[in-house]
């Protein structure tokens, strides 16, 4: 919709009114070039052009207000009118890696991906880097350099950057944008991802002990959950009264990470934990939130430090562990009390049992004791002087 033509300058833009949420934006054009305009929503203030040429209908976006003056702005487009009427203009061809991003990426981010903030987080470093460069100006060199210069992160966070970027650039190919995406041809880092860090019963016992001892108890209880049940922590979190069996015997999550539902079944240590959660709970969320209204816990990322420094004076910690590494203890104790990987594997609500024999591992002794019994078994009079 648009309205008056009006001065763009900075206390005309500043008192626009905003439209209410869920209401059509307002396009102001500019007084001395409707061509020009700005766009008002609920959310944003956007720099566009319009534009009729030879019987054509041309629009181009360029940023939003006040991140880009309006003097750059009234370069900007008065270079792609003069583009449309040359015959030089190229649809997308003007387009900047952050416009590309905010008018097509995030929004199919936030539809699609059921992880949507992990992956957006990762937009800071590479809108930092190649916001302002149009998406056609961006080559193989110019991403293989933004992933040299990572030097902070592990090969595993490199490798989701380059993830990220393969993405962008393969739908600017979609979109006809450009015809091949720079990202093409880059090779991923090697990832070292075996990991075998499995908390002994001591150190499990004590994990329990302090976690019991915590005085966020909500966070506490939603850690010591994934341990007891090998769910993911993110589960935990977003675990709801209504995902609950009426007798506690089980959750059914509607969405894991493999993108099916899942049920998980608790043990009588789990139920009394959950029963204990519940009549703290205010909500529909087993962990509610004490700070945000209506949402669950964030993340217990300090209360499981906190932990690990109160085993660690107690000489109980052998060695730092992670909260996914809880997960891990539970499936390599439930693989060495049942022998059963595939029973690991549908508890776990793992898709492929390749990532289950990732998760689970055997204590050494246990696989010392595996080697002598066979040999026991297949030679038993074997003697070597």
């Amino acid at each position: 919709m648009s309205t008056t033509p009006i001065e763009m300058n900075q206390k005309v833009l500043n008192a626009l009114p905003r439209p209410a949420k869920g209401e059509q934006g307002v396009e102001y054009p500019w007084k001395k070039n409707p061509r020009l305009r700005v766009l008002v929503t609920a959310k944003s203030m956007r720099w566009i052009v319009r534009l009729g040429w030879k019987g054509k209908r041309y629009y181009e976006s360029f940023g939003t207000y006040p991140e880009m003056k309006f003097a750059e702005f009234n370069q900007l487009a008065y270079q792609f009118i003069a583009d449309v009427q040359s015959g030089a203009y190229q649809k997308g061809s003007r387009l900047t890696v952050q416009q590309f991003f905010d008018d097509v990426v995030l929004p199919y981010s936030r539809n699609h991906h059921r992880d949507s903030k992990t992956f957006l987080s990762r937009s800071k470093r590479v809108m930092a880097a190649f916001g302002k460069e149009r998406v056609t100006d961006v080559n193989r060199r110019d991403v293989e350099r933004f992933l040299n210069s990572l030097t902070d992160l592990s090969h595993a966070s490199i490798n989701r950057y380059h993830a990220f970027l393969s993405k962008l650039f393969s739908m600017a190919v979609e979109h006809e944008i450009i015809d091949k995406s720079p990202v093409k041809g880059v090779k991923k880092r090697v990832e070292n991802n075996a990991k075998d860090r499995v908390l002994s019963s001591k150190e499990a016992e004590s994990f329990c002990r302090h976690a019991c001892a915590e005085p966020n108890f909500l966070h506490a209880s939603a850690l010591m959950l994934s341990l007891l049940t090998g769910m993911r922590i993110g589960n935990v979190m977003s675990l709801t009264r209504s995902m609950l069996a009426d007798d506690l015997s089980s959750a059914l999550l509607p969405m894991t990470k493999s993108g099916k539902s899942q049920r998980i079944y608790f043990s009588e240590p789990a139920k009394r934990l959950i029963r204990k959660c519940l009549k703290v709970s205010f909500n529909d969320w087993v962990f509610p939130s004490l700070r945000n209204q209506g949402e669950h816990i964030a993340y217990p990322r300090a209360c499981m430090e906190r932990i690990q420094q109160a085993m660690k004076q107690e000489g109980c910690l052998d060695a730092p562990f992670t909260i996914h590494d809880l997960r891990r203890t539970y499936a390599t104790q439930m693989l060495i009390a049942t022998n059963d990987i595939r029973l690991a594997q549908q508890s776990l609500g793992h898709s492929n049992v390749n990532v289950t024999e990732r998760y689970a591992y055997y204590q050494n002794t246990h696989l010392a004791q595996a080697s002598q019994q066979t040999v026991d078994a297949m030679l038993p009079n074997l003697q070597i002087d």
